[in-house]
């Protein structure tokens, strides 16, 4: 296999497998995750056990915000309910 040119078939083939294994970074948020968001109480993982500090963010109403290798792209939800404004990009 010509690695560099199938590195996306890869990619997808790691992130489904993870996927199926349910792996933290793969996994949607929850209804109820959003549903606090929208409350104004959230928080987005750093690390499985830090959260990036509240004070590293601009203020969110219509703040446009790219995810850019974001991963599963949890956060993007949860900062939409902040009222930024998100696009998220994949491979």
């Amino acid at each position: 296999m010509d690695y560099q040119k199938n590195y996306t078939a890869i990619n997808a083939k790691v992130w489904d497998a993870w996927s199926a294994e349910e792996f933290e970074w793969t996994m949607p948020i929850s209804h109820q995750d959003f549903a606090q968001a929208l409350n104004g109480s959230w928080a987005i993982k750093l690390t499985p056990v830090r959260t990036v500090p509240k004070e590293w963010f601009p203020p969110l109403k219509g703040c446009r915000v790219l995810g850019l290798a974001a991963g599963g792209g949890q956060q993007m939800p949860v900062l939409a309910a902040q009222g930024a404004l998100c696009t998220l990009t994949g491979c």
